[in-house]
């Protein structure tokens, strides 16, 4: 079993993520975004970007840099936010950019645009097939010991949402990373329970959707998704399973971080100058 984290990493990584979401609600200050899928997978992105993945920002296209395959793109902002602090670009400039004419930050994450970012995204349901092939890429360059088990040379992470996991294009995509054995493979569901249409349960009910993923062929493990130890401890965790693709479902809270986007469930909207200085004063 991998050993557990100490605090000193658990508090850093809090405080990282404290620091994303003020990011996020600057990026958000007076423009429409997404900011209730940004804050309840910014603990995830932070300890993804600052503690798990093997990535180099003076070198964004490192060919053995471990891969974040944001499948539900219009959550963008707590990409962007963290790929700024990491220091992929010029922060200060873009920041203030986001969603405006020629900038890096389009409305949905664009790897053509936007330096550090592995996937174009648009509409939802695709990112997981995406991933799935850029693992199996992985998989039949790399070495193989004699027992035909390979050493894959970077990860591929990806990021699904609860709602667009009504798509059938995820569970076609889930039947072909099992069928192939892809272990380099490792999707974390942000199970908020909100889309746009409603709550999770009302729309399409998931459940059970742990037991989904595994009759798919998938280890499952299911986390606080709004927990940085949690987070930490259940990627060493799947990172040490044996080859099969990983599925974590994070449980997280819609809006984290903001008690009344937390209330509401809020999807979508913009960031207005007196939520921005309710919201600074909340993430001290």
């Amino acid at each position: 079993m991998p050993k557990p984290h100490d605090d000193a990493t658990i508090r850093e990584l809090e405080a990282k993520a404290k620091m994303i979401r003020r990011d996020i609600m600057k990026i958000l200050l007076d423009k429409g975004g997404h900011g209730g899928g940004d804050m309840s997978l910014a603990d995830i992105v932070t300890v993804l970007y600052f503690h798990q993945m093997k990535i180099d920002p003076k070198n964004p296209d490192w060919e053995n840099r471990d891969r974040l395959v944001l499948s539900k793109a219009h959550c963008c902002v707590a990409l962007y936010a963290s790929l700024g602090e990491l220091g992929y670009f010029d922060k200060e400039k873009w920041f203030s950019e986001y969603s405006t004419n020629h900038t890096i930050f389009q409305g949905h994450a664009d790897q053509w645009a936007c330096p550090g970012v592995d996937y174009s995204g648009g509409s939802l349901g695709m990112g997981l097939g995406f991933a799935s092939g850029l693992a199996l890429a992985d998989s039949i360059l790399s070495p193989r010991d004699r027992y035909g088990a390979y050493s894959p040379t970077h990860r591929v992470y990806c990021i699904t949402g609860d709602g667009e996991s009504h798509e059938g294009s995820i569970w076609e995509a889930a039947m072909f990373a099992a069928q192939w054995k892809l272990g380099n493979l490792i999707n974390i569901v942000d199970y908020n329970q909100y889309c746009i249409g409603g709550s999770i349960s009302s729309t399409v009910d998931l459940e059970p959707i742990a037991d989904k993923w595994k009759s798919f062929g998938w280890h499952v493990v299911e986390i606080d998704g709004n927990n940085i130890r949690q987070i930490c401890d259940a990627l060493d965790y799947v990172d040490a399973l044996p080859m099969k693709p990983k599925c974590i479902i994070a449980h997280t809270i819609k809006g984290k971080g903001i008690p009344e986007w937390e209330s509401t469930h809020i999807h979508a909207g913009p960031v207005s100058k007196e939520l921005y200085a309710k919201a600074m004063e909340l993430l001290k």
